[in-house]
């Protein structure tokens, strides 16, 4: 693009289009998925070269980029020469004197350890910073496209997963999201996905940490939810239409002998009773445990289980 001058001889560029911005955006799109095809070329050719003849990655790098003559790890002296006589005539009386077996089960395990090793062809900061960043570039790139092309909405969030601070939070949030996340959840871009750098590297999302400890009443809360959606879903498929709720103080008779259902599986001694009233938070949670795990449950009885039952209720209250 031609520079323009101004009356003080500073040089400028003209304003761009929004076409030409989208051109300019995608050549330079292109350029870095060109240069990334590039250097995954370059490393898988190195790595088949060094698998072939032998020798270590970081050597055949070396020869790699320094022409067509091949370069030694050091220079030659005569102890060098020496050592690694030795060691050949060592390694290859020992090697000698195994069986095939264990020869061939060496070499397996000289070749797994080949291939299960993390071969690393630069720790390099700055070029692991520039790879990620021209990676996550072009999935904008592509998302953008495919939320255009299918109208689909969303964001994602990707964050070093280290305290090595090696690259900032790579985010792509598309405008309704992004609207969501600053109206509904009333919280910035940049400080969700530092939130979940933080949570990420302190180590909050491993299993082992301890348990949050809910609030009493919304345990208790849980708890008489749990029943009563159990108990509606347990009427329904008996075809009660109307609406029933959970009687704690006359569970016997409304609801056992009234509906014909009973809450089994009671993790307590005695009758059932009101969530919160049978304890602390530790017995809450007992429940709350049970009713998730379905040991304590709503059963439809039987018509020889409902009179038992009802006998049985008669012969307690006289």
């Amino acid at each position: 693009m031609a520079h323009t001058t101004t009356l003080y001889g500073k040089h400028v560029r003209p304003k761009l289009s929004s076409s030409q911005k989208e051109e300019h955006h995608a050549r330079q799109m292109k350029l870095a998925s060109d240069i990334a095809s590039m250097w995954g070329a370059y490393a898988q050719e190195v790595r088949d070269i060094s698998q072939t003849h032998g020798w270590s990655l970081k050597w055949t790098c070396i020869q790699r980029l320094m022409g067509q003559n091949l370069h030694d790890h050091r220079r030659i002296n005569l102890w060098n020469v020496f050592i690694r006589a030795k060691l050949c005539e060592v390694n290859a009386v020992a090697y000698k004197n195994l069986t095939l077996a264990q020869q061939e089960a060496y070499n397996a395990e000289v070749q797994v350890a080949r291939d299960t090793k993390v071969m690393i062809m630069c720790s390099n900061p700055k070029a692991i910073s520039h790879t990620v960043s021209a990676a996550f570039a072009n999935m904008d790139w592509e998302w953008t496209a495919l939320c255009a092309q299918t109208g689909l909405e969303g964001f994602y969030i990707a964050v070093q997963g280290t305290v090595e601070d090696l690259l900032e939070p790579k985010v792509f949030f598309t405008q309704k999201a992004e609207n969501f996340v600053q109206t509904v959840l009333d919280i910035e871009l940049h400080r969700l996905a530092l939130l979940l750098e933080s949570w990420v590297i302190s180590g909050l999302d491993m299993p082992n940490m301890t348990k949050y400890q809910c609030p009493l009443n919304k345990l208790i809360s849980k708890c008489c939810a749990l029943i009563q959606e159990e108990l509606d879903y347990l009427l329904m498929k008996k075809k009660v239409s109307t609406n029933v709720k959970m009687n704690y103080t006359n569970y016997k008779h409304q609801i056992v002998e009234h509906y014909g259902v009973m809450l089994t599986g009671w993790p307590f001694s005695g009758a059932v009773w009101n969530p919160s009233k049978i304890g602390g938070w530790a017995e809450v949670e007992k429940l709350l445990d049970a009713l998730n795990s379905e040991t304590c449950k709503w059963v439809r009885l039987t018509d020889e289980e409902l009179r038992a039952r009802v006998i049985h209720n008669k012969e307690h209250q006289a």
